[in-house]
């Protein structure tokens, strides 16, 4: 099974075998799904799988193409910021960008949608920066309080997880289009992965410690997920 029809949009399908004991199944893009399956999984198998999750799949498709149109190329006109809605102003020339209480100015050497995405992302990753190093405190005393390290935090922006985390290196990356999510759902995401650090997997354990620490984590998670 090399391809998916979701109402007649062909969708990639990509298999990785894997040391593990179920089928787990990951939108990397619109176009692109990747299902992880046990060594001993059959062809048969995986395909009945994939089936038994076409609702699934089909909605959240369209959700995260709508979430990567929403956060395409800035232009002027209006975007989110941390939740809020301001005036994205381009000027050309050198500066340091700036944000107000209505609007973002940018700048940059010309007007080329690149250039843009390139001078927003530069300010995306400074203001997340700036917002995590004043969020993580309290996480890296959780963890330390199961005797572990405070993490490294990269940014870069990701087609289809809000962050990751290789506990093995310490090493959390956070998603540069969280800037457009209000700061709860920030600090949700960072706690989901030093979260991981203590559980590496998304078991019955590791939404038990998630909760304990966050009792209002479903609440943000829905937020992100555009299921309210």
């Amino acid at each position: 099974m090399e391809s998916l029809n979701i109402n007649g949009k062909i969708l990639r399908i990509s298999v990785q075998r894997k040391p593990i004991r179920n089928l787990i199944l990951r939108l990397k893009s619109p176009d692109e799904l990747l299902i992880s399956a046990p060594y001993a999984c059959s062809n048969a198998e995986i395909q009945r799988f994939v089936e038994a999750k076409r609702s699934w799949i089909e909605a959240h498709t369209e959700k995260l193409a709508r979430r990567q149109a929403q956060q395409s190329r800035p232009a002027s006109g209006k975007i989110a910021v941390y939740g809020k809605p301001v005036e994205l102003q381009w000027v050309i020339g050198k500066g340091k960008a700036r944000l107000q209480p209505d609007r973002l100015i940018l700048y940059g050497a010309d007007a080329c949608p690149e250039t843009k995405q390139r001078a927003f992302d530069q300010f995306a990753k400074s203001s997340l920066e700036a917002e995590v190093e004043r969020l993580r405190p309290k996480w890296d005393q959780v963890i330390a309080d199961y005797h572990l390290a405070a993490p490294t935090i990269h940014y870069r922006r990701m087609t289809s997880r809000w962050g990751s985390c290789i506990p093995a290196k310490s090493k959390i990356t956070l998603n540069l289009n969280l800037i457009h999510y209000p700061l709860a759902c920030v600090n949700s995401v960072l706690w989901h992965e030093y979260a991981h650090l203590i559980v590496p997997n998304h078991s019955q354990r590791f939404y038990t410690v998630i909760r304990h620490h966050m009792p209002d984590y479903d609440t943000w998670k829905a937020l992100l997920n555009g299921d309210l």
